[in-house]
């Protein structure tokens, strides 16, 4: 009898991975119609790209993929465990005419997450498949009869490095007291993530302390960190991996890798920060990441080794540098994907394309230079802060930081150019980091371990902010992380 039951389950799971082949190859993206029902009862619920489902109070349901969906249905509830209940009311089970099905996870009286019990549950729903790219909640327990619609999917252990991606660390329980202070208006709710260039852990510091609330613990020191998707997610690469990390901020647990195969160095978003574009250490190429599927869209060829990517403010070009010959790049990012050069330069510490003009900060010159792409030749250059590190466009200005603790401006409408204010005397400072929908930036000074709230249209340092780590890289996310 365990011999037959063996061989029948073997068979369905094969039957539903073909029927499902489709679905599951989109599994990050639930049913549309099913999408805006729960939206509609739960207007608070977070779907994740895997197709999990949150709640604020930490409910969660599983999404169940039918291996026959009923593509005439309307999107509605036919079935509810308890019966007779609405989304709202949180049953443990949920199945729509289409098929599709939730599993709501719940808790044993010995406080493992488990779902309800496969007597409960319709056929149609132990015949479907959980979501093939979905990450399982760590110890979830399914019972024997309902392993089918795991298919090839992997349960994570307490123990394993999943859950180790947010936590407390022996530098944060040997520290100080927390120091709280009130922040300016416009950074109140924010979090900071810190990284330094000794660790690899990154610190998540409240914008109303001086001490990191917790860590994220990666397996080497961080190449970079950055929040996507409303903050839901954060993407982390570290050195000497090919993937990149994708952390759920809400869940606190690690979601998904993204393997490029090649080790990311460096990380920008387009404009509406659907995508992300990932240039890597050892390959002349430039990956594109699909932020709402967080799925690889594809990989782009280009010519050199790409460094100091940026992209125009109207999504339309991408310029980069060489880092083996110091050769400057554009490449369109419409279907062509034509690659041409442009200039050659050497100690290049930022790169600003703007129509038809290539803005180049020389960190050893002190200098910028403007070149123009269609001529490919410098049309103009200005000195500038001593040692040049970051630069940011703004309203048409360019904002451009000296390690020295300066910066200054640049009018890109008459090549214009002020010094703007000093950041004290003494540290090194690294980067220009803007706060969204605000006229403030975050100056980090890495040597000083201090971060300075700067308003640039009012040219006013707001508040200076100082931290007991080395900050290489600070990136915001706009919420209050618990």
């Amino acid at each position: 009898m365990k011999t037959l039951y063996k061989y029948l389950s073997i068979f369905f799971i094969v039957f539903s991975l073909f029927l499902v082949s489709d679905l599951s190859s989109v599994a990050t993206t639930l049913p549309q119609k099913e999408q805006e029902y729960i939206k509609k009862e739960l207007p608070n619920a977070s779907i994740r790209f895997d197709g999990l489902v949150s709640l604020s109070d930490g409910t969660l349901y599983l999404p169940v993929l039918p291996s026959n969906p009923n593509k005439n249905a309307k999107g509605k509830i036919v079935l509810t465990v308890p019966s007779g209940k609405r989304l709202s009311q949180l049953p443990d089970v949920v199945l729509f005419d289409t098929n599709f099905a939730l599993l709501k996870v719940i808790k044993t009286k010995d406080g493992k997450s488990t779902v309800a019990q496969p007597k409960d549950i319709p056929l149609v729903v132990k015949t479907g498949l959980f979501p093939q790219d979905m990450l399982v909640p760590p110890g979830l327990y399914i019972p024997e009869e309902l392993k089918i619609i795991m298919g090839d999917l992997k349960i994570s252990t307490t123990a394993s490095r999943v859950n180790d991606i947010f936590k407390e660390d022996s530098f944060i329980k040997k520290s100080a007291a927390t120091t709280k202070f009130v922040p300016v208006q416009y950074m109140l709710g924010k979090t900071l993530l810190i990284t330094s260039l000794d660790s690899k852990v990154v610190n998540v510091v409240p914008t109303d302390s001086t001490t990191p609330k917790f860590t994220l613990t990666l397996e080497n020191l961080p190449k970079f960190i950055l929040p996507v998707c409303n903050d839901d997610y954060i993407l982390v690469a570290a050195a000497g991996k090919t993937y990149i990390d994708v952390a759920d901020v809400k869940n606190e647990v690690l979601a998904k890798k993204l393997d490029l195969s090649y080790q990311p160095s460096e990380i920008i978003l387009n404009r509406d920060k659907t995508r992300a574009y990932v240039s890597v250490c050892d390959d002349q190429s430039i990956f594109v990441i699909d932020l709402k599927s967080m799925s690889l869209l594809e990989k782009i060829k280009i010519k050199g080794y790409p460094k100091n990517i940026s992209i125009s403010q109207d999504d339309k070009m991408i310029v980069y540098q060489d880092k083996n010959t110091g050769d400057i790049y554009t490449l369109s990012l419409d279907e062509s994907y034509l690659n041409k050069y442009v200039y050659n330069a050497s100690n290049v510490s930022k790169l600003v394309i703007k129509d038809k003009n290539i803005y180049i900060l020389s960190r050893t010159l002190s200098e910028l230079h403007v070149v123009d792409t269609e001529i490919k030749d410098l049309i103009y250059k200005q000195k500038v802060a001593q040692k040049p590190v970051d630069m940011i466009l703004r309203d048409n200005i360019l904002y451009i930081l000296g390690s020295s603790n300066e910066l200054d401006t640049f009018n890109l409408d008459d090549f214009s150019y002020n010094n703007k204010i000093k950041f004290g005397n003494t540290g090194f400072a690294k980067n220009i980091v803007p706060v969204e929908n605000t006229n403030l930036f975050l100056i980090t000074n890495v040597s000083d371990k201090k971060y300075f709230v700067y308003d640039y249209k009012n040219n006013q340092v707001l508040q200076s902010v100082s931290l007991p780590v080395m900050i290489n890289d600070l990136q915001i996310i706009n919420k209050k992380l618990n």
